[in-house]
């Protein structure tokens, strides 16, 4: 009987089970390193020389919107990769500032843009040749709204407090002009002509004090008269006050509230303030007619990643032109508006009195198809 080729090479056998145990630790090592990668936050690109997409790790995936077979084998590029202040032409035309971090926006696969940290890197063989570029980028929507908030906040408080010095200046003069025309008036006859001038300077000086109110409004908010209400009853108390305008354009008004709403406690005339500015401005921007809508749910936890806190989400949408994409993310700004006649403080005075009752406001708008202001009101504790 013949013998096999292990009986007669016994030493093969042996050599054989260290290869497979070679194998074996050699698989464990590329899966444990492939599980660290893909646990990692942060979009990881690998490309060759010639900038064609080799690997992306799972976070890169999400971020850009495209699965890994989407991207492998295409070239880096359709990252949409450009660098802030400058455009990112090839990874490759800049070696000396491989390792520094930057900033700039990437692409995603609906074609919608994204900040991002990101750096590139040299990848180097086990040999020491370089094979190609690691990049590496960070998804940084939130830390830009977390900065745009920050710095809106700052330009509040430094324009209050110019606003306020402003206003007290010109309060007093305006009321010894005022006292001074009431004076003159006393002294003409009923039918002397000059009365109406001077009921004309008498009404501009009112203008401007109601001008000065809401400059004081602004630079020096109320203190909070908090109560525990319902929203559906604020929203009742301010609607007789629109009804007719609403009326008058071909308004279509709709009110959805859920059925098992909690109360929230708050200042009802400052939030009487903030749903009426938001309300005209809805029906100022249809002109033509339209649809105005509010709707308000529960929500387990606000926005943001926070202490959980139960909220109420209110959505005030409208039908309207909206607001043009370049300008959006001014709009809660103070004294920007773009309405002729228009200061420019409703939106920011809304802003200041959601944020003093521990809530957000935010808007989404989409240009010659309608704007949603969408407002997070924490939960009155009274419900606890």
């Amino acid at each position: 009987m013949k013998a096999s080729t292990r009986d007669a090479y016994p030493f093969l056998s042996g050599k054989e089970e260290e290869v497979r145990r070679l194998q074996a630790e050699l698989e464990d090592v590329r899966n444990f390193t492939e599980s660290i990668i893909q646990s990692i936050g942060s979009g990881i690109v690998l490309t060759q020389m010639d900038e064609i997409i080799t690997y992306v790790n799972r976070a890169g995936e999400n971020m850009l919107g495209y699965t890994k077979e989407d991207l492998v084998g295409k070239p880096f590029s359709i990252s949409g990769l450009r660098e802030k202040r400058s455009i990112v032409h090839s990874l490759l035309d800049h070696p000396d500032e491989l390792d520094m971090r930057k900033e700039g926006w990437m692409k995603r696969k609906d074609g919608t843009e994204f900040p991002v940290g990101f750096t590139t890197n040299s990848h180097v063989s086990t040999a020491g040749e370089t094979i190609g570029k690691i990049v590496i980028f960070r998804d940084l929507t939130k830390v830009y709204k977390i900065q745009e908030e920050i710095l809106r906040m700052d330009r509040l408080v430094s324009l209050g407090k110019l606003a306020s010095g402003i206003a007290h200046e010109l309060r007093n003069p305006l009321a010894g002009i005022k006292t001074t025309a009431q004076a003159l008036s006393e002294e003409l006859s009923p039918d002397d002509s000059k009365r109406e001038y001077l009921n004309r300077i008498t009404k501009e000086i009112d203008r401007l004090n109601d001008l000065l109110k809401t400059f004081f409004s602004f630079a020096k908010p109320q203190k909070l008269n908090l109560v525990p209400c319902h929203i559906k009853d604020i929203i009742n108390e301010i609607i007789p006050f629109l009804i007719k305008e609403i009326a008058d354009k071909g308004i279509r008004f709709e009110e959805n509230y859920h059925p098992q709403l909690p109360k929230i406690k708050v200042d009802k005339s400052q939030m009487h303030q903030v749903f009426l500015n938001l309300f005209l401005n809805s029906i100022q921007a249809m002109s033509e007619g339209g649809e105005l809508k509010i709707e308000v749910t529960p929500q387990n936890s606000g926005p943001g990643e926070g202490p959980k806190q139960n909220f109420i989400k209110a959505v005030v949408s409208d039908t309207g032109r909206g607001i043009p994409p370049h300008l959006i993310h001014k709009i809660f700004d103070p004294f920007f508006t773009t309405k002729p006649k228009g200061i420019g403080l409703g939106l920011s005075i809304a802003y200041q009195i959601i944020n003093k009752h521990g809530g957000s406001i935010s808007v989404d708008s989409r240009w010659e198809k309608g704007t949603s202001f969408v407002i997070h009101l924490p939960e009155s504790t009274d419900n606890l």
